[in-house]
């Protein structure tokens, strides 16, 4: 996908609020705006108070741009009842265009505009003594929990400032989660460690099709993938959410058989979901073709396919993936503790390459002690 193309049909302008008016981030994005003739037409310009911003630029196509705060940074939500992979989220991005028609964020997030979190300094210095104080363990911190981490980065460019900010903290893992191609702007690693990472979500081609929007196809992304190993870059992989479909096993294996081109450049992790989503969700979703498969309420409240079914995906997927990438750590993601047993025997932290993953660390105080 053309991000630039993207941006010129998707946005109309770009609200800096606060005391992000004299950032030299807006400085950067404008003259990035000057400098391609197809992103002219989008207006920056000042709003001290956001609760001012006029009702008709109340719409996805304005970006309001504010200050972040130390919380930014934090635990990934998790669900009641499942295990949680202990991921870490640094929340920067919040919203997004792409247009999935299964995505969740649509029954939880509830302004009407696009949200860019310029990192506050005391947010970046909790991952560091996050990490400081777990010398021994893997702290993994992504962008990717409320909004794609790439989609908007080529304008904004903030993934780089975090990387220049985290790179020499030996035992962080920074991800940047996306179902984009748009990898080109990042700083090169080359002889890099791989310790940073372009992760991508995948499906096939026919559920990207007809289900991921505007997102890149199954194409953009591996090449793109190959592209970031190219830069020094660690990469990893999603299905998630995998869709139940007449071929589903073909199609997967398919998509899983294309990664063994990543054979020299072992993927970090490759994480396993199907599809869930709360009951407001379901009017969103109820006319698309997996709206009409079987679905339960599970121990968190929200519909999933029944046990049975989603174990027989995983354990395909998971025995496939193995036979390929036989030194990734593959995980479930929002899976119940039943479901992890008939996937394999032991607990997630105690097994081999996903305990140095999976094991929570505890998070550094902001300051005035608040997490």
């Amino acid at each position: 996908m053309n991000c630039w193309t993207y941006y010129s049909e998707t946005i109309d302008r770009i609200y800096w609020t606060g005391d992000t008016i004299q950032d030299p981030v807006r400085r950067r994005v404008e003259d990035t705006l000057a400098r391609r003739r197809e992103l002219r037409s989008i207006v920056s310009a000042s709003l001290v108070d956001p609760a001012a911003l006029p009702e008709a630029h109340n719409t996805p196509r304005t970006i309001l741009v504010r200050r972040g705060t130390p919380q930014d940074f934090g635990r990934c939500p998790g669900t009641h009842g499942h295990l949680c992979c202990n991921y870490l989220t640094f929340n920067v991005y919040v919203g997004c265009t792409l247009g999935c028609t299964y995505c969740i964020m649509q029954s939880y997030l509830r302004n009407r505009t696009l949200e860019v979190r310029l990192p506050h300094p005391a947010a970046v210095e909790r991952v560091r003594a996050t990490a400081a104080q777990s010398p021994n363990r893997t702290v993994r911190v992504g962008t990717g929990e409320v909004g794609d981490s790439l989609l908007y980065d080529p304008l904004f460019g903030l993934s780089g400032d975090l990387i220049a900010s985290l790179e020499d903290v030996e035992t962080i893992r920074f991800e940047m989660k996306t179902k984009t191609d748009a990898v080109d702007h990042l700083p090169p690693r080359h002889g890099g460690s791989g310790r940073t990472i372009v992760s991508f979500s995948l499906n096939p081609p026919a559920v990207i099709e007809a289900e991921e929007g505007a997102a890149a196809t199954l194409e953009q992304r591996l090449a793109a993938a190959h592209r970031a190993v190219d830069a020094g870059y660690g990469v990893a992989f999603h299905f998630d959410p995998m869709i139940r479909t007449e071929s589903w096993r073909r199609d997967y294996l398919d998509v899983v058989a294309r990664l063994a081109a990543f054979r020299e450049a072992v993927p970090a992790w490759i994480s396993l979901g199907t599809l869930r989503y709360p009951p407001t969700l379901r009017p969103m979703i109820e006319a698309r073709p997996y709206g009409v498969d079987e679905f339960v309420s599970t121990g968190d409240g929200k519909m999933r396919y029944l046990q049975k079914v989603r174990s027989e995906m995983y354990q395909t997927m998971r025995r496939d993936i193995q036979a390929i990438l036989p030194d990734t750590p593959v995980y479930l993601c929002m899976e119940s503790t039943a479901v992890w047993r008939r996937i394999q025997r032991v607990a997630p932290d105690r097994s081999g390459s996903l305990g140095a993953i999976m094991r929570p660390v505890t998070i550094a105080t902001a300051p005035g002690g608040a997490l």
